[in-house]
């Protein structure tokens, strides 16, 4: 259900009330027409076309009913003066029959679809009103301050973008039923906690019809549950608009917490905590409007034509959207291994499985690039944790992608570490420009990521591998091929075959 404003500041009571002085009005501009066309005595085409003009204004000015009867009235007009025999309403020329339906029918379908546009124009611009609401509110939330305990602001902003009369957030502690009041103004009646409660167990709004509008109970879906309830009364705003209100202020709860959670971490351990909150503040940030890009090009995907030039500019785009989202979770992984919150969880797994889970998740690269995959017979499963070696070898992959010319080839190769049988290494082989002042065999990762001028090998992608890589006591080097381009080599533990232990012992 959905109660819309009067989009003219009436209400529809008044609306009604309004209607017989429009049909006399109406009724005057028919009978003036009539009156025009018989003096002038102008023939029955151009009185026809004057009808329309007619309720053509009519529907504009007074309505669907309005301009209804004003085409019955000039319909009998238009056979009683116009269509031979005049001033009678017999009709004796079949084809005048057929002259009399399609003008009856051209004035209904004039009028509807004018009272149609006149709906539709009115819809746009209360949509357009809740959009620039929404958007002040988004501002006043996201962007006035960051700092903790501005809950209680958010939601007074909120009440007000909705035009309430009262209401307020309640948060849940751990369970609907214990319940924390952030902020409320009005009057607060006791079974507004138990409506709050109902809300928050099964997920759904509850509207109640009030004294200045409706009462409104909308949950606060924040990370697939509840996390409150905010309550509007009193409020004439669409349900749409409501439910919009209250995503921002869920946005606002998460906000907070992630605030909190990066206060507390900074008073446990200063500067891996103070970086810690950083990067899930960027990564709040960024995520919102990550999700709009990925959603239009979605959009985009359907429209645009396979063949059409810009679709390459849209695949682009989309591949710089998926980098970034990558690596604001790679941000956020790294953070977590340092501060310790988070623990690498290894296990016994394949190259070949590495390999084609760093293949899905560069789906774009692959439709255009050859990766080809190479793995020795010998070669013993890696000792390490699924997630984090899938994201080294998707950083690595895609700063090989970067630097290598247009038609050239990516190669992943796997083999049993030449001088150390505890190891595997991974080799990453592109066709790239190489590494600028390599003049040793081997280098470090970082070393290279900050001396090279090799622009396309440099940023967060390096320092991201190296430190996922060191979590699961492996290392990342860079060095030049002799035949052309660059080898990123990722070295990490091998499981230990029966015979390398016997041997060993």
């Amino acid at each position: 259900m959905r109660v819309e404003r009067a989009t003219n500041g009436s209400s529809p009571a008044a609306g009604w009330a309004n209607i017989p002085l429009r049909l006399v009005l109406a009724t005057a501009l028919i009978a003036a027409v009539t009156t025009v066309g018989f003096v002038l005595r102008a023939n029955a085409a151009a009185v026809g076309f004057a009808y329309l003009i007619a309720i053509l204004f009519v529907a504009l000015w007074g309505g669907l009913t309005t301009s209804l009867v004003c085409s019955i009235i000039a319909t009998g007009c238009y056979n009683f003066f116009f269509l031979p025999p005049v001033r009678t309403f017999t009709i004796q020329d079949p084809a005048n029959w057929i002259a009399l339906a399609s003008f009856f029918i051209a004035s209904l379908v004039v009028s509807r679809l004018v009272v149609s546009a006149r709906t539709e124009a009115a819809h746009a611009e209360e949509r357009e009103r809740e959009l620039e609401a929404l958007y002040s509110l988004s501002v006043d939330l996201f962007a006035a301050t960051s700092r903790v305990g501005v809950l209680a602001e958010a939601t007074t902003r909120a009440l007000r973008s909705v035009e309430a009369t009262g209401g307020g957030l309640l948060l849940f502690a751990g369970s609907p039923f214990a319940q924390q009041i952030v902020s409320w103004s009005g009057v607060k009646e006791d079974e507004i906690e138990d409506l709050a409660a109902g809300v928050g167990r099964h997920g759904q709004t509850l509207e109640f019809p009030g004294r200045n509008g409706r009462d409104l109970y909308v949950p606060l879906k924040t990370g697939g549950h509840n996390a409150g309830v905010l309550v509007v009364r009193g409020s004439r705003a669409t349900l749409r608009a409501a439910e919009s209100v209250a995503a921002l202020v869920a946005l606002a709860v998460e906000r907070e917490r992630f605030v909190a959670e990066g206060v507390h971490l900074q008073a446990l351990r200063e500067s891996d905590a103070l970086k810690t909150s950083i990067l899930r503040a960027v990564s709040h940030d960024l995520n919102t409007p990550l999700v709009a890009i990925s959603m239009q090009i979605d959009r985009l995907r359907d429209r645009i034509p396979s063949t059409s030039p810009d679709r390459a500019t849209l695949e682009t785009i989309a591949t710089e959207a998926d980098r970034l989202r990558r690596r604001i979770g790679n941000l956020l992984t790294m953070a977590r291994l340092e501060s310790g919150t988070a623990l690498p969880r290894p296990e016994a797994t394949p190259p070949a499985d590495l390999f084609h889970a760093a293949r899905e998740n560069l789906a774009l690269i692959v439709e255009r690039r050859p990766i080809d995959v190479e793995i020795d017979d010998d070669c013993p499963d890696i000792y390490v944790d699924p997630i984090l070696g899938v994201e080294i070898l998707v950083n690595l992959i895609e700063n090989a992608d970067r630097v290598s010319p247009a038609g050239g080839h990516v190669r992943l190769t796997a083999r049993l570490h030449p001088n150390d049988a505890k190891k595997v290494r991974i080799e990453v082989l592109d066709d790239g420009p190489g590494i600028a002042r390599a003049s040793e065999p081997s280098q470090r990762f970082l070393a290279e990521a900050e001396e090279a001028s090799d622009t396309g090998r440099r940023g967060l992608g390096l320092e991201i591998a190296r430190s996922l890589a060191a979590a699961n006591q492996g290392e990342v080097t860079l060095m030049n091929r002799p035949e052309g381009g660059a080898a990123a080599r990722l070295d990490l533990p091998a499981v230990q075959r029966p015979a390398l232990v016997e041997s060993s012992l």
